[in-house]
């Protein structure tokens, strides 16, 4: 199983505003491309004064393979939707992740390092 955690850092404001963007734009493109929505988090979880919040989204894929497939089939509306959350945005990252306990794979078409 893949995990891709999206940290968008944004005012508190726009968290809203972002949210609906993932739904609206989003959501259909990424399930078409083999991406779950697991969750949504907002932290801190209140608005600070002159501070940001980070809004974290989770997806799941089922295996390495699904997870090149997925960015493989991004579209212009994969750059559109995070050309939006970029205007919102302070930054953001994305974390691309496996249970630790898994034994990781081998890049395809790397050569031995021996």
């Amino acid at each position: 199983m893949i995990h891709v955690l999206d940290e968008i850092v944004v005012n508190a404001e726009h968290v809203p505003a972002v949210l609906t963007l993932v739904q609206e734009q989003h959501l259909s493109h990424s399930s078409a491309r083999g991406l779950t929505l697991l969750n949504r988090w907002v932290s801190p979880p209140v608005a600070i004064p002159d501070e940001p919040n980070t809004l974290w989204l989770l997806w799941q894929l089922p295996d390495v393979l699904a997870y090149y497939g997925m960015r493989a089939a991004a579209g212009l509306e994969v750059i559109e939707f995070w050309s939006a959350v970029d205007r919102l945005a302070h930054r953001r990252r994305r974390h691309v992740l496996t249970g630790a306990d898994q034994p990781l794979p081998e890049p395809m078409g790397c050569p031995d390092a021996t």
